[in-house]
């Protein structure tokens, strides 16, 4: 049984007064998966189990989550996920909770309330966001084939780079990183200094090839290399590596000349959720990803897609191209593609982009490669230019585990 859709079929609609909103029913969805979880628990539901409950016993979430502090956490994380206003979704929190229980009471039957849930747990595991592990109970968490450790801690994360459409490994960078690759810089500072100083005395009139410095950080990174004279290639690996041509020595720090050439190469970096959808803009191409199995745009899609509804506005057509997921039931997978280009055209007219103006593209390749899942769940929308789709920049793609199933 999925107690999810139960609860979206007979609860959302009183909540919303049948209105359709996605963030709002995504919302509750999650409000749903946590207080299961907690319900299951015999010690929370047990303590509550011959009380009568009111559908309109706003104080009842109180119960179910005492911890002020957890409460508070819990409404702040779903507002943010959501772009709902707190206060809003502390309202539907409360009023939601009786509603729950009534509905799961239901479902239940003559059986106790935590050996119904944890019977049926395995239905709300895909659903609970990783940053609510907090608020499970530890035997619950063992349940889903989590450590309670997984509640203090941030979810493993794989790192990935994406480049041309194609995923790379990369290494997790370590923690305290940052000064151990600017103690090599500092190093390579001073010894350039003391170069530079002797090469000027020994020569003053020969040019001095000015070095390579690249700086490395967590979430991005960039390599710029500069040379008087000519122009050099560019640096790779994130590593400080001074340069010179075959009669001067690279020098560091030393000030930019006239015709100085600098190339840069930037990468950012993109988390990519398979459990929450999100919008990245790069390049003039905005990608939405879709979260497993649903077609809801994210929340904050709006403020990514500035620059593209501001060339809807002077006129430019925006081109719609959807991928399907490369694993699965294809026909299955077909159908949530459409709806998902059909939810992002939906999102670009809800935001004032004339209809006339939106033209569905297919591209050659429709399906994510294999070990591409994500790519496989998004919809490009792209300004179009002779019918010609912009090409996709260098982006890091950061992949968060879901909860084992």
């Amino acid at each position: 049984m999925n107690i999810i859709e139960h609860l979206t079929r007979t609860v959302t609609p009183v909540l919303l007064n049948n209105a359709t909103d996605e963030n709002r029913s995504s919302l509750l969805e999650k409000l749903y998966a946590i207080m299961v979880a907690r319900l299951a628990d015999g010690t929370i539901s047990n303590s509550f189990a011959n009380a009568t409950i009111a559908d309109d016993d706003h104080g009842f979430f109180d119960r179910v989550l005492p911890d002020t502090t957890h409460r508070t956490e819990l409404v702040q994380q779903l507002s943010r996920h959501y772009s709902v206003p707190e206060q809003e979704t502390s309202s539907l929190l409360s009023r939601a909770a009786p509603l729950v229980l009534r509905e799961l009471r239901s479902l239940a039957g003559t059986t106790p309330l935590n050996t119904f849930l944890s019977n049926n747990i395995a239905s709300v595991a895909s659903v609970i966001p990783a940053w609510a592990y907090a608020f499970i109970p530890a035997g619950i968490l063992t349940m889903l084939n989590l450590s309670p450790a997984h509640a203090a801690t941030t979810p493993t994360v794989q790192t990935t780079t994406r480049t041309e459409e194609h995923l790379v490994a990369t290494p997790k960078a370590e923690e305290g990183g940052l000064m151990k690759m600017l103690l090599p810089i500092i190093g390579l500072l001073i010894l350039g200094a003391l170069a530079w100083a002797l090469l000027k005395s020994c020569n003053k009139t020969e040019p001095v090839a000015t070095p390579v410095v690249a700086s490395t950080t967590a979430a991005s990174t960039t390599t710029t290399t500069t040379t008087t004279e000519v122009s050099a290639a560019s640096a790779t690996n994130s590593m400080a590596m001074p340069v010179a041509s075959t009669t001067d020595m690279a020098v560091a720090s030393m000030p930019m000349a006239s015709g100085t050439t600098m190339t840069t190469t930037e990468t950012t970096a993109t988390t990519i959720s398979s459990t929450e959808p999100s919008v990245v803009f790069e390049n003039g191409r905005l990608s939405f990803y879709f979260a497993t199995g649903k077609a809801q745009v994210a929340g904050n899609a709006k403020e990514k897609a500035n620059d593209i509804l501001e060339a809807a506005k002077q006129g430019k057509k925006i081109g719609i191209s959807g991928y399907t997921d490369s694993t699965g039931n294809a026909a299955a997978n077909e159908k949530l593609a459409k709806e998902r280009a059909q939810a992002v055209r939906s999102f670009l007219v809800a935001n004032g982009v004339p209809q006339s103006q939106l033209e569905l593209i297919k591209p050659q390749d429709t399906t994510g490669a294999t070990g591409k899942d994500q790519e496989g769940r998004r919809v490009d929308a792209y300004i179009i230019d002779d019918n010609a789709i912009p090409a996709t920049a260098t982006t890091t793609v950061t992949t968060v585990a879901s909860p084992a199933k």
